[in-house]
């Protein structure tokens, strides 16, 4: 039986923080044989590696990978998965070129555009995503009707979005209200599935279009749609609650 001492990671884990693979796909990678410690096959999603371990994968020594950054333009019509079993679009197929394994921090569905943040850094993307720190996100969204001060209103208090869940209050500025279509910014401190949807649809107001512009201090400018561009500067990356 193994102990897990204080330094001890699981073998799942241990290949995600190297920045090798998510865990959902080092799973795959440990249960088709292709993983080693010292020598030795390992097939147990949960065997326990120390520090002193020697990892390899497909042959090749598991080293801490270089952290990367990258900042996306998804185009509305594809998905943010590495691989869809419907056959649509997924965002890796605009990503070639950057050869190492990402992964998009935040996710937007299918119809959505804009800012998409990828990374192989994990505490960064946690970081990013994680509640308590807050970090805005910023969207400019088009809604089916007319929006008024008494939506900017229910939206600063909060609402109930259905599956039992509440939207944190929000702010909205109304960029041209009309009576067929509105033109609005939201920026959101949190990332429920699907948020700003259902907030909107709560309202009877669905958005037609949805283009993230901001997430924390990252903008989206003038970066066309369906082309990246990378951070080189990892130290710039650092967040803290008071940012902002």
């Amino acid at each position: 039986m193994q102990r897990k001492g204080p330094s001890s990671k699981n073998l799942i884990r241990t290949l995600s923080k190297l920045g090798l693979c998510s865990r959902t796909q080092a799973l795959v990678h440990v249960q088709a044989g292709r993983v080693t410690v010292n020598g030795r096959c390992v097939t147990d999603p949960g065997y326990v590696v120390r520090p002193q371990d020697k990892i390899k994968l497909d042959g090749t020594a598991a080293r801490v990978q270089p952290k990367r950054y990258f900042l996306f333009h998804k185009p509305a019509g594809c998905v943010t998965t590495r691989q869809d079993e419907k056959g649509r679009k997924t965002v890796y197929d605009y990503l070639g070129e950057i050869g190492s394994w990402v992964f998009p921090v935040g996710r937007l569905d299918q119809d959505s555009e804009g800012l998409l943040i990828l990374t192989n850094d994990t505490a960064f993307g946690h970081q990013l995503t994680e509640p308590r720190f807050q970090v805005p996100r910023i969207y400019e969204i088009w809604v089916q009707g007319l929006l008024t001060p008494e939506d900017q209103k229910q939206i600063s208090r909060g609402i109930e979005i259905g599956r039992g869940e509440i939207a944190r209050g929000a702010r909205l500025k109304i960029l041209k209200a009309g009576r067929e279509v509105s033109h609005a910014e939201i920026r959101l401190t949190e990332g429920k599935n699907r948020e700003v949807r259902r907030l909107f649809e709560t309202l009877g107001k669905p958005v037609t279009r949805l283009l993230r512009t901001h997430f924390g201090p990252y903008q989206l400018g003038n970066l066309p749609p369906g082309t990246w561009k990378e951070i080189l500067n990892p130290s710039g990356l650092k967040l803290n609650p008071d940012q902002f």
